[in-house]
């Protein structure tokens, strides 16, 4: 959580500023680049997981600080994460 919280996830946002891939755009959807926003929030290949997680945090999904920072949205955040299967090729099963 901490390098989300710090926009140093292994996103190609992040990846593409420290010359790790050739572009910061998303190899999901390719539409956008690949942020911590976008990630979490916009990513339109993960409307499902996106929508359920809105649903279980209610309010405090509004804004992307929320769910990094409250302590009761952190297994939620972690059912999004697990559910996207997003980071698994860098920290495994979450």
């Amino acid at each position: 959580l901490f390098k989300l919280r710090t926009g140093h996830a292994p996103l190609n946002k992040h990846l593409h500023l420290i010359t790790k891939v050739p572009s910061p755009t998303c190899q999901q959807c390719h539409q956008r680049e690949e942020t911590v926003h976008h990630f979490l929030i916009a990513c339109p290949v993960h409307a499902r997981q996106h929508h359920a997680l809105q649903n279980e945090l209610g309010s405090r999904a509004g804004r992307l600080k929320n769910p990094l920072n409250n302590q009761k949205c952190i297994k939620p955040l972690l059912r999004f994460i697990s559910s996207t299967r997003g980071l698994e090729q860098i920290f495994g099963d979450v």
